[in-house]
């Protein structure tokens, strides 16, 4: 499954992040467990992370090179 920018939905699961980020479910769970990578909801228990967070993460997660 491929998920694009359009395609990430505005409350994605952990599974959908991993896809989109090129990073394992696992990374993302530890990540948050330290605070660190992108920002996570809970909705009753259950995880998600925004698509705003996600991609305000990945924006300043991101160098450039020169």
């Amino acid at each position: 499954m491929t998920i694009t920018n359009e395609a990430l939905p505005e409350l994605a699961t952990r599974q959908q992040v991993a896809l989109y980020t090129q990073t394992s479910v696992p990374t993302l769970a530890r990540w948050a467990a330290e605070g660190v990578g992108p920002k996570v909801t809970k909705l009753g228990g259950v995880v998600r992370y925004r698509r705003e967070d996600v991609l305000a993460w990945i924006a300043a997660s991101t160098s450039q090179t020169v």
